[in-house]
């Protein structure tokens, strides 16, 4: 029987909106500790996506005596592939609004209320049903300033030379068509992680427990019970 918590970080969703300033990667890990301990578990598995990936890895850098295992997906350990992905949003060919919108989502509510339609689209490009992701996108709680706070905190995401320093299983998981995390960085962190497995879904993009969600579901489970 596994259990699933699933929680808002800080200035995220239904959360508290303390100071804009306490939103630091190293923060977020000592909450999700925090939280950890609320509960009541010695060792917890920890799975983070995309940017919460990054926070999943500063958790088991910071409080390796609580992961029993870790799970990263669509995440990077260091954002110093912007050519890369840069040269990808090119070949992908969006339109001049729609590269704006990536490359810049507003932080004010008002900018980022008219640009909704156009952050939308953007997420179109990380997955293989734009439809789907738009949809997805008008259901998500948002807070713009989290967003851009969020984004400067991956911009100074480093951990690529204290991968070796993990000592847990690790499973890492990614979409062959993720624009924003691409598979290269998933070989990166496997290949800096002693031990770990890397799956990557062939019709996902950067969100494959949705493109994929059953394939996700088994393989995590699958993986888990042969953990144990």
């Amino acid at each position: 029987m596994l259990r699933l918590v699933y929680y808002d970080h800080r200035c995220n969703g239904r959360s508290g909106r303390p100071p804009i300033e306490t939103l630091t990667l190293a923060q977020l890990a000592d909450d999700a500790d925090a939280l950890r301990s609320h509960l009541g578990y010695e060792k917890v598995a920890v799975l983070g996506h995309s940017y919460g990936g990054c926070v999943a890895l500063q958790y088991a850098l910071r409080h390796p005596r609580h992961v029993s295992h870790l799970l990263l997906v669509g995440t990077t350990a260091a954002w110093d592939y912007t050519e890369e992905l840069l040269a990808e949003l090119r070949r992908r060919r969006p339109g001049p609004e729609v590269l704006a919108a990536f490359l810049d989502v507003p932080a004010d509510d008002a900018t980022f209320a008219r640009n909704q339609e156009l952050v939308a689209a953007t997420l179109g490009l990380h997955a293989f049903d734009p439809a789907r992701a738009h949809r997805l996108f008008s259901e998500t709680v948002w807070s713009p300033a989290a967003n851009a706070r969020s984004r400067e905190l991956m911009a100074g995401c480093d951990v690529v030379s204290r991968l070796g320093e993990i000592d847990v299983p690790t499973l890492i998981l990614g979409g062959r068509r993720d624009l924003f995390c691409p598979p290269s960085q998933a070989e990166r962190m496997r290949r800096g992680i002693r031990g770990s497995e890397l799956i990557v879904f062939e019709q996902s993009g950067h969100y494959p427990f949705v493109a994929e969600a059953e394939a996700f579901r088994r393989a995590v489970r699958e993986w888990l019970a042969r953990m144990r």
